[in-house]
């Protein structure tokens, strides 16, 4: 076989493996990505407003709680709802906990807590108290007056958890990363 068609042979798998393994791939990594690593999510309710306004669109980490860890008080949350329909709130209290929510307002393990994400209109509710059973979260909505959460169907179990909410991604002048909450 002479010299050139080698190198002619040798070009045509270059541009098979550059225009087909390569895109299909690429795909393959996008797929896995967007199915078992993260996630974009929706904002269709203002119940975590002003955190998360309607429209915004939000990055889901999908392995966050894989490890066997559940959620840090603080973090937002994505769970499976008592509908099934994914849910997006604030976690508040974790299994032994004893919470208390009188108008809107949150007292945790003996102390109320200065929450500076929270909508601040006023909230007309019976005052509630609970103790977190074992592998559960107590979630709120950060616009208290306009959520439905724990207060309406308890804690939420470790199980139907689907991952933390990292960062919203759109719109861009809206964009920004969730830090952890330290609750004092």
């Amino acid at each position: 076989m002479p010299h050139s068609d080698v190198t002619r042979s040798g070009r045509r798998r270059l541009r098979i493996l550059v225009r087909v393994v390569v895109p299909v791939l690429f795909a393959a990594g996008l797929t896995y990505t967007f199915t078992e690593v993260t996630r974009f999510g929706y904002v269709v309710s203002s119940s975590m407003e002003p955190t998360l306004h309607v429209g915004d669109y939000y990055l889901i980490d999908l392995t966050a709680f894989r490890d066997g860890n559940g959620p840090r008080r603080g973090d937002i949350v994505v769970y499976r709802g008592p509908d099934d329909a994914p849910y997006v709130k604030r976690v508040i209290a974790l299994p032994g906990d004893l919470i208390g929510v009188w108008f809107g307002r949150v007292w945790l393990n003996g102390r109320w807590l200065e929450e500076s994400y929270v909508d601040g209109s006023p909230v007309f509710e019976r005052p509630l108290m609970v103790q977190v059973p074992d592998k559960s979260f107590f979630v709120l909505g950060d616009n208290r007056a306009m959520s439905e959460d724990s207060r309406d169907y308890g804690p939420v179990s470790y199980d139907r958890l689907l991952g933390r909410v990292t960062c919203i991604v759109w719109p861009r002048s809206r964009a920004r990363v969730f830090r952890p909450i330290e609750y004092e």
